[in-house]
């Protein structure tokens, strides 16, 4: 920095603080480019000897860019001190360690012009309420921003350049790695390899990912993760779902090469603009898309069978556009189901023991049903068409069951071994390594014990794990296999045993129906249901349609009670009428809060409100409104002073506020409070008209 430019330097900027704000871009550059760093806090010694104590050192925002679409703490913090009027001098290096944006340096030259702090680098010191200092700084700025708009579209263009050939390197999943020449090939780890290849073979027993990841816990099967974001670390572990998704859905195991699958979505969020990746494309969506670029561990056709698979199993809110995964509930045709009447996905419902599928059409909560009908008889009489249509294929269904079962255990001993086989080996070395350590050098020679003893019992856990995998094998006897045959030839018997899985069974109904329609013919009591097989071929049968049982029909009349009960009673208060009048539900039970509540479902009913206390009141709100007991606002209501509302016997009064705030009302209130008795007609003189009728006998004084 030369002398002449210290002439912009105040007495009045020695007496505020100095800031020397040092920044690298990246972790990687804080981690390497150490000399940087350096350079950027040797500054704080150059704003000693310009006359300043003790200069304050910025280093917040080290590893963030100053792009502008990172949230730089530091910066904002030295904004912040300039306009409090505590900084009169900022120091940074160069002007691409300050910003990068037009936008930051706008907001740093009129806060350092308006509040008066010098901004200092390497060459001078800037006074930026002077316009040439200003303008050089801007300049220099504006070449910053250049600079890295250069730099990103220079190394954007070259790794679209090489990855256009397939050459640019990224982190690669398990499973595959890069050799000397840079080619990427499978992992020279046959654990590794044999542990992926096993994960997809398992992936078309289940049908969803969250069914998969269960599988390798309940099985105590380890599965090899990356861990580490700049370094490849392979950790063993039991997988969770989210990363086993990943896996599935990355076409790498298809042998494809794919570049730029997720675009980068710009948003303008709180003042700030932020940058975030979007969703993934499909492969063939990608700017690089290069089938048979590698040995892959599935083929094309069967990444685009399990992508389907994966969709089929999102979650509920998209039924419309899938089956959902196979649960365990008693439903066979759940997903698979639609309506003959609207076009639209059927669902269902259950309750302890059965299952309603249902059609809602799309409507409101309150409109009707297209059509429900119960689960039993349409899944026995498409199970029964099943058995039919698979019947001849069963015989060699079981024959390679049986292969299938034992090959699945192999691979469990296999993985098992392997291992086995790698825990020996990190025993082994960490024995050798202990083994050559000086005895007296115990600072090192117990943490080596310490390695080697968890290796001795990672290996001692694999050997375990691989005893009880092989004490699980058991090979079929030719009694079994002869009682297999006969459960074969006879799939209706196998089909509808008590202890069938359920998820078995509905992974075959899906495995050979795409679809199945079903449409209600009210006039016959059946439904009308059409089986769309794999391969096109359709199917029509009619089920009939369940009669409601006697008295489960509700009367007309109950609907409507339930409907005004409902205007403003609640659920329980409703169970409590309609028990005080001795009225059953349409299956002669006695009323309960739920069974109320199910019943305006089922009736479309509105859900029951509370009284508007603001006009209307019940008899007991009234009571205490007006401070009287419950024989004086009988008597009132005798008197025909107080006018009651109420929809049916047993149900609470309903009263109107403004009824009894009427001046006539509260005048006999007063009186009753007094006399104990409410006024009659005698005692009037002939001509006055009388406000009240007269009343038969005398109110006792106990009605207050």
């Amino acid at each position: 920095m030369t002398t002449p430019d210290n002439y912009r330097i105040k007495p009045q900027h020695r007496e505020r603080s100095a800031l020397v704000y040092i920044r690298q871009s990246s972790p990687g550059q804080v981690r390497e480019n150490i000399e940087s760093a350096y350079v950027q806090l040797g500054l704080r010694k150059v704003a000693i000897e310009l006359g300043w104590q003790d200069p304050k050192v910025i280093r917040d925002d080290m590893g963030i860019s100053a792009g502008g679409f990172a949230d730089r703490p530091g910066f904002q913090k030295m904004l912040t001190e300039i306009t409090m009027r505590s900084v009169g001098i900022i120091f940074a290096v160069e002007a691409s360690r300050l910003s990068r944006n037009s936008r930051d340096w706008a907001q740093l030259f009129e806060l350092c012009g308006f509040f008066d702090t010098l901004v200092g680098d390497l060459d001078q010191i800037y006074d930026l309420s002077v316009p040439n200092d200003r303008l050089v700084l801007g300049i220099k700025g504006t070449i910053a921003e250049m600079e890295l708009s250069v730099i990103k579209n220079r190394l954007r263009t070259g790794a679209e350049s090489k990855a256009a050939r397939g050459e640019l390197k990224f982190l690669l999943p398990p499973g595959y790695s890069h050799d000397p020449s840079g080619r990427m090939v499978l992992d020279p780890d046959i654990r590794i390899r044999e542990a992926v290849q096993n994960m997809f073979d398992q992936f078309d027993r289940f049908t969803s990912v969250r069914q998969l990841s269960l599988w390798y816990g309940d099985t105590r099967t380890l599965f090899p993760v990356i861990r580490g974001r700049g370094t490849r670390i392979v950790s063993w572990e039991f997988p969770p779902a989210s990363t086993l998704y990943r896996l599935l859905e990355h076409p790498i195991y298809a042998g494809v090469y794919v570049y730029g699958r997720r675009n980068i979505q710009v948003k303008y969020i709180e003042g700030r603009i932020v940058k975030r990746l979007g969703a993934a494309l499909p492969p063939e969506q990608s700017r690089v898309f290069i089938r048979d670029h590698h040995v892959g561990y599935i083929t094309w056709e069967r990444y685009q069978a399990n992508q389907a698979r994966l969709a089929e199993a999102g979650p509920r809110w998209k039924m419309q556009e899938n089956k959902g995964a196979v649960r365990k509930g008693v439903a066979l045709l759940a997903g698979i189901l639609r309506c003959g009447h609207c076009g639209r996905k059927i669902y269902v419902a259950y309750n302890k023991k059965n299952a309603l599928y249902h059609c809602d059409g799309g409507r409101s909560r309150n409109s009707a049903r297209c059509q429900s009908f119960g689960s039993y008889l349409i899944d026995q009489r498409v199970g029964e068409e099943l058995c039919r249509a698979l019947g001849p294929l069963a015989l060699d269904a079981s024959t390679a069951a049986v292969e299938r079962r034992k090959t699945e255990q192999e691979q469990v001993v296999r993985q098992a071994e392997l291992r086995v086989e790698a825990a020996q080996y990190e025993a082994d070395r960490a024995f050798e390594q202990f083994d050559h350590v000086d005895p007296k050098n115990r600072l090192v020679a117990d943490t080596l014990e310490q390695r080697l003893n968890a290796r001795l019992v990672e290996l001692q856990e694999a050997e375990t794990a691989l005893a009880e995998s092989k004490s699980n094998i058991r090979s079929i006897t030719d009694e079994e296999r002869r009682k297999v045959e006969q459960l074969g030839r006879d799939f209706p018997t196998l089909w509808s045993h008590p202890k069938a899985p359920i998820s078995m069974k509905k992974q075959l109904i899906r495995s050979a129906i795409e679809e199945v329609i079903v449409k209600h013919d009210v006039e016959q009591s059946k439904l009308n249901v059409v089986i769309h097989w794999k391969g096109g071929a359709h199917t029509q049968i009619f089920v009939p349609k369940r009669a409601t049982p006697v008295g489960s029909k509700a009367d007309e009349s109950l609907v409507n009670l339930v409907k005004e009960l409902s205007a403003t009673l609640e659920d329980g208060e409703i169970a409590r009428v309609l028990n005080m009048k001795k009225l059953s539900s349409p299956k002669g039970l006695p009323w309960t809060q739920d069974r109320v509540k199910m019943f305006r479902k089922h009736h479309h009913i509105r859900c029951g409100k509370p009284a508007d206390t603001s006009e209307m009141m019940s008899g007991n709100q009234a009571m205490a409104y007006l401070g009287i007991s419950r024989h004086g606002l009988e008597a009132l209501i005798r008197a025909g002073v107080v006018t009651k509302r109420q929809v049916t016997d047993f149900a609470p009064w309903m009263i109107s506020r403004s009824e009894l705030d009427s001046e006539a009302v509260q005048e006999v209130v007063r009186v009753l409070k007094t006399t104990g008795r409410v006024p009659t007609k005698g005692g009037c003189s002939e001509d006055q008209t009388s406000l009240f009728p007269m009343i038969s006998g005398k109110v006792e004084r106990d009605a207050l």
